[in-house]
């Protein structure tokens, strides 16, 4: 299995729908770069889940946070979490890079990271079965309930997208 990477916002999707236990189930162990952790347990009181959360994965080993080395790449118009996911991609080929903002996923593309984002480890979780259209759905009132940032348009696109997924 290839190597996954994660930024901070897809960690923020699932442990904001307690369902951080699917990510180790599609992906076995994840990566995140220090900038990543210090996004979700610096956070102040909107994030004490997450950080909870994550201590916790991290214990259990399956999380785990591995220092970026030096690149080649010039300074990202990015987020340092962001940017720091993107470089330590380039040392773990191959990998996945588990990435939300357009920005970065763009800068990845680019560079020829793979990237998923939130709605498409939704997705991979309904080709392998372990999520059902409905639940997919109900996950997406949960995220938006929870103040998780998704376009109408996103959304529209993604569902009309697995309408058509075999399961």
């Amino acid at each position: 299995m290839n190597t996954t990477i994660s930024n901070s916002s897809p960690l923020i999707a699932f442990m904001k729908k307690r369902e951080v236990t699917l990510l180790r189930s599609l992906f076995g162990s994840i990566i995140i770069p220090p900038a990543v952790l210090q996004e979700l347990t610096e956070g102040g009181n909107e994030l004490l889940l997450e950080k909870q959360t994550l201590e916790n994965c991290v214990k259990e080993g399956w999380i785990s946070v591995k220092p970026v080395p030096k690149t080649t790449l010039p300074p990202l118009p990015l987020g340092m979490g962001e940017a720091e996911a993107i470089n330590l991609s380039l040392t773990e080929q191959p990998c996945l890079l588990l990435m939300d903002e357009k920005k970065g996923r763009n800068i990845a593309q680019a560079i020829h990271i793979p990237v998923l984002g939130t709605l498409g480890i939704l997705k991979l979780a309904l080709l392998r079965r372990l999520k059902t259209r409905e639940e997919i759905a109900q996950n997406i009132d949960i995220l938006l309930k929870g103040k998780f940032y998704l376009s109408s348009e996103l959304i529209l696109r993604f569902l009309e997208d697995i309408r058509h997924v075999e399961t």
